[in-house]
């Protein structure tokens, strides 16, 4: 049986027992949005990346389970610091997951990129960019024993071509 880089992923986020994820909807992740509801993920729609963040904290601060963010690339992705920041300053685990123009534009100044690893990296426990599809999995569940373990946010950046791709 074959599935989708989307289908691990929210299959990871599922293990975790993940119950919301706060974000704006976009074109970075529309694949796995489509799958949220089928594992009893209840996705937060909000106006600006940065209460996203923040919903996450509060969400972890307030329950000890890690929080879950995401945000669009590029200008999204900038969107989050404050509130990863904040978590950081408060050793309160939370998720950013960052997704990241296709693999092939890396590093070429595609549209909407920036090094989110690099900007992040400050930031965050730990960090893991997903450069193959069958890594989904291993990029959920390192970002979460990370972010319980060592009390502070952690980052999946992972380039939008991971969530199609097969194995």
């Amino acid at each position: 049986m074959t599935i989708t880089g989307s289908e691990a992923f929210v299959e990871a986020l599922r293990r975790e027992n993940v119950k919301y994820i706060s974000g704006i909807v976009g074109s970075a992740f529309m694949d796995p949005l489509d799958l949220f509801p089928e594992a009893g993920i209840r996705f937060i729609q909000v106006r600006h990346e940065q209460s996203a963040a923040l919903i996450a904290e509060g969400y972890a601060r307030a329950t000890g389970e890690p929080g879950v963010c995401i945000g669009q690339n590029g200008p999204g992705v900038t969107n989050l610091v404050t509130g990863i920041a904040s978590a950081q300053l408060n050793h309160t685990p939370v998720i950013a997951i960052t997704p990241a123009v296709l693999s092939m534009g890396i590093n070429t100044k595609a549209f909407q990129e920036i090094d989110q690893m690099r900007m992040l990296d400050p930031l965050v426990v730990w960090q893991m960019q997903v450069n193959r599809p069958e890594r989904m999995s291993e990029a959920i569940r390192g970002a979460f024993r990370a972010a319980l373990a060592l009390r502070g946010p952690a980052q999946v950046d992972i380039p939008r071509d991971s969530y199609y791709g097969q194995w």
